[in-house]
């Protein structure tokens, strides 16, 4: 049976032909009306073609008419007398024609839908392929989201750890030197080499006699307390603290960070250090040392390693800190060179013998010049107090002395004698000779930062007589100030912009509130630098773009910092943060012009240029009061200053103008 049914299937097309002609015959053989039975073909052709396919069909109604055609011949009487002849063949050749185009299209309609069945199971399979990957995606994503999560869970976790490590090492090195060292180590940016830098050493006097007589906790804890203090002023002005040696305390300037103006910074440290010691009123005197030179710098140490410098320079200054008298600063020459412009220094006369024995001529000359006070005109006391300079080695004093004698008396010959001897001597003995050191040395001691306001090149008398006594008005963070100024190279900048400032408003008539708020707008106007990279600040070379942007941010930075002072004044904040406007809207930060800056920013423009004119800057001395007021009237008729200011600022130093010195811009 199941081989018939293959037979049958494989041989399907042959039977159905069979089948056909089969019928064929036997409707012309038994019918009668073989002409209506003719439509009865139409429906087995269009079957074979819908399922057989287009030449089954085509074929089995070609067999079909043929057929037809032969019994037709054979039978002309029959069909006949049913029909016209004419009649049957147009008949027959019509219905000819329709059953093979019957099974033409048919079977070409079923090729189609076999085609698209085709498509239909292909695209079946296809989706059936689509939905197995779908699924294997979808069971490899879940389970690779869920092996990425966990892979980020131990990142996570491993980065806490690294992170926590890190921290923990950080804080461990922060705990033990310098946070700029450790961070330059863990950066890999430290190096070792030779650099122009600023050493300063400091000491307690008597403080290990101190030690010996007290328990150990109450030392330690002074100490610490003493430490925590002049670590604050030390920092503040960017020193490195190399080490602490008992209650001495090495520090470079300058390094491990570049700092250009590291001899003022050092300077303005060690004040800001004796400054601190009579505040907290401590029961020790200090002793601070500081030496400007090449040093070479670097890690020093195999397995405990520290940053530290070595060479002459801090062999120098710790033997300035030695030489020291308790409460001063001392310097080296190399220092004084850099910052003599900025700080009132006396010179240290030659040491010579022993301390006690320099007391006994000491004593002599306090004796003689309290003689010399009821009678100065003595000669004989004049000369005794003049050999007494000289034997104490103070040259310079003893020439003093000796001229004035010989203003009294041109004919002194031991007058002239002692005079002509202190000027060969006086180099040897106003240096100091240093151990380890073949040639003497030049000392200066420091006594505390100039006042600008003294400099008669930028302030005369009578502007100082009238507005001096204004700074000391109002207290000011002045280490925060000293400490952005100096790593410009421009200290006392902010002092005489706040003064000339609140002078020129005094001229304008402004109110006695704005002209306070002026005065503290003048100081604190340029804090915000601190965020302008130290190495653009003051450098004599144009700044890229970049570099123009940082520096532009500052009068906002200044702002931001005032407030986080305690000054919230709404008048303040708009005066420093529109103080590098121009009059003709070429300034920054938002480019305002004219009467649309405040008042007092266009002031405080004016008086920035001024000390700017005025001061010695990138190697160039400045210019006295009456040049820069002729630079600032070719400025002010370009647009970039408010002539009202500038008249005023005229007015300050009672300088006569005219209408024609004065712009037309507006």
């Amino acid at each position: 049976m199941e081989k018939l049914k293959r037979y049958v299937f494989n041989h399907f097309e042959s039977h159905f032909i069979f089948t056909i002609l089969v019928s064929v015959i036997l409707i012309n053989f038994f019918v009668y009306s073989r002409i209506a039975f003719l439509n009865f073909y139409y429906l087995p052709i269009m079957l074979a073609g819908y399922y057989l396919g287009r030449r089954t069909a085509v074929l089995g109604a070609f067999f079909t008419v043929l057929m037809v055609c032969i019994f037709v011949l054979a039978d002309l009487d029959h069909y006949y007398a049913q029909e016209e002849p004419f009649h049957l063949y147009f008949n027959l050749t019509v219905w000819a024609g329709f059953l093979i185009l019957s099974g033409w299209i048919i079977g070409g309609l079923k090729e189609k839908l076999r085609f698209t069945d085709k498509l239909r199971e292909e695209l079946a399979q296809e989706k059936e392929l689509l939905d197995i990957a779908h699924n294997r995606l979808s069971d490899y994503s879940s389970e690779l989201e869920s092996k990425v999560s966990e892979r980020t869970r131990e990142l996570e976790r491993s980065q806490g750890t690294v992170e926590s490590l890190k921290n923990r090492v950080e804080e461990t090195l922060f705990s033990v030197m310098d946070s700029k060292v450790a961070r330059l180590m863990i950066e890999g940016k430290l190096q070792n080499e030779k650099r122009q830098i600023s050493v300063l050493f400091s000491d307690l006097k008597d403080f290990t006699l101190y030690s010996d007589q007290n328990p150990p906790e109450i030392v330690i804890n002074e100490l610490n307390s003493y430490l925590e203090e002049m670590e604050n002023c030390i920092t503040q002005f960017y020193g490195h603290i190399d080490k602490y040696i008992g209650d001495g305390i090495m520090v470079e300037f300058g390094a491990p960070v570049k700092y250009k103006n590291h001899p003022m910074l050092a300077v303005l440290a060690g004040l800001a250090m004796q400054e601190r010691m009579i505040q907290i009123e401590s029961k020790w005197k200090m002793r601070v040392g500081i030496a400007t030179g090449l040093s070479v710098v670097g890690l020093l140490g195999s397995k405990r390693k520290s940053y530290s410098c070595i060479g002459d320079t801090a062999n120098l200054a710790a033997r300035l800190e030695e030489l020291c008298e308790p409460g001063q600063v001392y310097i080296d020459h190399n220092t004084y060179m850099i910052v003599q412009q900025y700080f009132n220094t006396s010179r240290v006369r030659s040491v010579y013998g022993k301390r006690e024995a320099d007391k006994i001529v000491e004593a002599e000359i306090r004796s003689l010049e309290s003689l010399l006070n009821q009678n100065p005109n003595d000669l004989e006391m004049l000369y005794a107090l003049g050999q007494a300079f000289f034997k104490k080695r103070a040259a310079s004093a003893a020439m003093e002395v000796y001229q004035k004698i010989l203003k009294l008396d041109p004919n002194h010959v031991p007058a002239r004698e002692g005079y002509q001897e202190a000027v060969q001597n006086r180099d040897e003995y106003e240096k100091v000779a240093i151990r380890g050191k073949k040639e003497r040395v030049a000392i200066y001691r420091v006594t505390g930062v100039k006042d600008p306001l003294m400099d008669r090149n930028k302030i005369p008398r009578y502007v100082y007589d009238q507005y001096g006594a204004q700074a000391s008005h109002i207290k000011f963070p002045v280490e925060l100030i000293h400490a952005s100024e100096a790593i410009e190279g421009t200290l006392g900048h902010s002092k005489v912009v706040a003064i000339l400032s609140y002078a020129i408003a005094d001229k304008m008539g402004l109110s006695f509130r704005e002209k306070e708020e002026l005065l503290k707008a003048g100081y604190l106007h340029d804090l915000g630098k601190m965020i302008i990279p130290h190495e653009i600040r003051g450098v004599n070379r144009p700044l890229s773009k970049h570099e123009q942007k940082l520096v532009h941010q500052h009068p906002m930075e200044s702002t931001r910092m005032i407030k986080q002072l305690g000054y919230d004044s709404e008048i303040l904040l708009k005066y420093v943060r529109s103080h590098h406007e121009r009059f003709d809207g070429s300034g920054y930060p938002q480019g305002l012009k004219g009467d649309a800056i405040p008042v007092g920013a266009r002031i405080l423009s004016l008086a920035n240029d001024y000390d700017q004119l005025t001061s010695r800057r990138k190697g160039k001395e400045g210019l006295s009061y009456q040049n820069a007021i002729q630079e600032l009237q070719k400025k002010t008729r370009a647009g970039k200053h408010d002539p009202q200011c500038f008249s005023a600022l005229t007015q300050v130093f009672n300088i006569q103008t005219t209408p024609s010195w004065l712009p037309t811009f507006r």
